[in-house]
């Protein structure tokens, strides 16, 4: 696991090398009008509460005050041969004026109901739907324990927060010859959840189920530590709002959802590069 972090790492030294070779003849500024970044990093999130409504064939509930949690919590090194059970963020951007970047990403992040949890229950249960907690009616704020249902509601395969940003690079120092440069980056961003979800309810386990689930929105703030120009280290704390109107519980079934509103605060550390295309033939404007 930690071979595979530091093959990570030499292979952006190796291409952030490349790039500051053929342009060493010009000074590079990263905030400048089209300058590319390039970035992947591990996550560790933590997320509030939240108010989950149930909806199937043969029940519709809610479960009050859910606390959710990363089942991995932290932030760890990567580990490629299990890549789809990681928190992981990739980013591409692209600098369309000066101190103004623009980027697609997707933020992969899981969580799931923290065990140990009495909730309330709310809602209707036909019968035969739950044998394992026997459900059968109307309820009002019935105290529901999960354990002993055996209820799981979690997405440890992955929900991918795929997204657009727009952010603002601020320079805070930098040494004469630009070999050191901390940015500030900071902005807004908005996207959609695609979602891989494992849910049991009564005793039917569902794995894997996919599903394009709901939208989100974003803001960010983090430090951008560059080295030589083409190479940087960022710490970000991002800031989400996390909407899932329609997440699919069950593969055959697709009436069966899951519905909630959540906040994520996300913590992260990405290795990147930052490069510049010159156009042939141009008496391009050097950076």
């Amino acid at each position: 696991m930690v071979k595979n972090y530091f093959s990570l790492i030499i292979g952006f030294l190796v291409v952030g090398s490349f790039t500051v070779n053929s342009q060493k003849k010009s000074t590079f500024n990263s905030a400048n009008k089209g300058v590319f970044n390039l970035s992947y990093g591990n996550s560790a999130s933590f997320y509030s509460k939240s108010n989950i409504n149930f909806v199937g064939v043969g029940y519709n509930f809610t479960l009050d005050k859910i606390q959710l949690w990363q089942q991995h919590e932290g932030i760890i090194m990567p580990d490629f041969q299990n890549f789809k059970t990681q928190q992981y963020n990739l980013h591409f951007g692209y600098n369309i004026k000066r101190g103004v970047n623009l980027s697609l990403g997707m933020d992969h992040v899981q969580y799931g109901i923290k065990p140990h949890q009495i909730t309330s229950l709310t809602g209707f249960v036909a019968e035969g739907t739950d044998p394992v907690s026997n459900l059968n009616g109307h309820y009002d704020q019935l105290a529901y324990n999960l354990d002993s249902a055996q209820f799981q509601y979690q997405t440890n395969t992955g929900l991918s927060f795929i997204n657009c940003q727009l952010n603002l690079i601020q320079n805070l120092r930098r040494t004469k010859n630009r070999n050191f440069v901390i940015n500030a980056i900071y902005g807004i961003g908005a996207g959609v959840l695609y979602s891989s979800t494992d849910f049991n309810f009564g005793g039917y386990p569902q794995s894997n189920v996919k599903s394009l689930s709901g939208l989100g929105a974003l803001v960010q703030a983090g430090l951008r530590f560059e080295f030589f120009r083409h190479i940087y280290i960022e710490p970000s704390l991002t800031g989400a709002f996390l909407s899932q109107r329609s997440n699919h519980t069950q593969n055959q079934a697709p009436k069966n959802i899951a519905m909630h509103n959540f906040g994520m605060l996300n913590t992260s550390i990405n290795a990147g590069i930052v490069f510049a295309l010159k156009k042939k033939n141009c008496d391009c404007p050097a950076f």
